[in-house]
């Protein structure tokens, strides 16, 4: 089964944002709700995507390159 928009829930009365931030590890609900602002958590989801996109990006150079 592919999946389509709008088959995985998303969270209504949180913000995608912190959702990502939260759900990667980066930091806990109650750092972004205290301690960290938005431009925090916005770097931190930049971190987050760019970590995993670079990832996906080693994991097919070592596909293409096993015999």
């Amino acid at each position: 089964m592919s999946l389509k928009k709008g088959v995985l829930a998303e969270p209504v009365n949180v913000s995608v944002i912190v959702k990502d931030v939260v759900e990667s590890g980066y930091a806990t609900y109650v750092e972004l709700s205290t301690v960290l602002g938005l431009e925090d958590a916005m770097n931190l989801l930049e971190i987050h995507q760019v970590t995993e996109y670079n990832k996906r990006i080693i994991e097919d150079i070592q596909k293409d390159n096993r015999p």
